[in-house]
């Protein structure tokens, strides 16, 4: 798969609820669907503020859900991150 682009494939820190059978849960309110944080793990050509490895802020609102090997991602558009910071020096971008 080659990411295209401006858009960033995130690994988020906690994944989306499910139920046992693997469905996603969809959030009842809107704080569920509240900004979290993930770990870039690629993004397209285009890209020129984040890299690959970076923590990153993002809406999950706006983000488009993507199984890769059962593992749970999102697709953004780097242009919608609000912030990231070097998880290595925990220092803001």
């Amino acid at each position: 798969m080659v990411i295209l682009g401006t858009v960033v494939l995130i690994k988020p820190d906690k994944l989306p609820e499910r139920t046992a059978s693997g469905q996603l849960i969809i959030p009842k309110n809107s704080t569920e669907m509240l900004p979290e944080w993930g770990t870039i793990t690629d993004l397209g050509s285009e890209c020129r503020v984040f890299k690959k490895g970076e923590h990153v802020y993002f809406p999950r609102k706006s983000a488009s859900l993507m199984v890769i090997d059962g593992v749970d991602h999102f697709l953004v558009n780097e242009h919608r991150l609000f912030f990231g910071r070097d998880k290595t020096k925990n220092k803001k971008i």
